[in-house]
C-alpha cells in the first residue's frame, strides 16, 4: 500500500508500547526503516535493535524485506515521526524506555546538569556495555558514559580487553 493510501493508519491511532508487525524498508547507518501500515514508515535505531551485542550497523540483524516485531516507543503526530524498539520487555522496563520523553514531577530530585562540575567524583550503576564504554545510571537527569579509555585502569591489564 502506498505510503500516502488513505487505507494506512494514522499516528494518532498508535501509542507507546504497542506491538506492531512490520516489514524492513531499508537500512541506514543509524537504524532501519520499517512499514507497520502507518501513514509515515517507523525509525528503529541502531541502539533498539537489541543489547546481546553491539550494533555497529542495523544489516547485521536485519535486511530490507525482513519481517519484524516492533513497539512503538515515541510517536509524533505534528512532526510525522514512529520511533520503534525490538527490545524485550524486561530491558525496556528497566531503562524506562516508554516514559523517558515524559516530564517527570520526581525529575527535580535528579541532579541537573548545571550542578555537575568538570572533575566531580561521581559514583553509578553501570547500566549497559559497549564495545566502546559503558552507560552509567548516576542519578542525574541524563545518563553518563565512560569511554574505556577514560577508565583508571585502561592499560594496566596485558591483554585485557576493555
Amino acid at each position: 500500500t502506498p505510503i500516502t493510501s488513505p487505507a494506512r493508519t494514522p499516528l494518532s491511532n498508535f501509542n507507546p508500547g504497542d506491538s506492531l508487525k512490520g516489514r524492513v524498508i531499508s537500512l541506514t547507518n543509524f537504524g532501519a526503516y520499517v512499514d507497520v501500515g502507518s501513514e509515515v514508515d517507523g525509525l528503529l535505531h541502531v541502539s533498539q535493535i537489541t543489547r546481546d551485542e553491539f550494533v555497529s550497523h542495523p544489516r547485521q540483524f536485519l535486511s530490507p524485506g525482513m519481517d519484524v516485531d516492533v513497539r512503538v516507543v515515541r510517536v509524533s503526530k505534528d512532526l510525522k515521526k514512529l520511533q520503534l524498539t525490538m527490545l524485550p520487555e524486561e530491558v525496556l522496563e528497566e531503562e524506562n524506555v516508554f516514559n523517558k520523553f515524559d516530564i517527570d514531577e520526581d525529575e527535580d530530585d535528579r541532579i541537573q546538569l548545571d550542578e555537575i562540575e568538570i572533575d566531580d567524583e561521581l559514583w553509578g550503576e553501570i547500566r549497559r556495555v559497549t564495545d566502546y564504554g559503558a552507560y552509567v545510571e548516576l542519578g542525574a537527569v541524563v545518563r553518563g558514559f565512560l569511554h574505556f579509555m577514560d577508565h583508571p585502569l585502561f592499560g594496566d591489564l596485558n591483554g585485557a580487553k576493555p
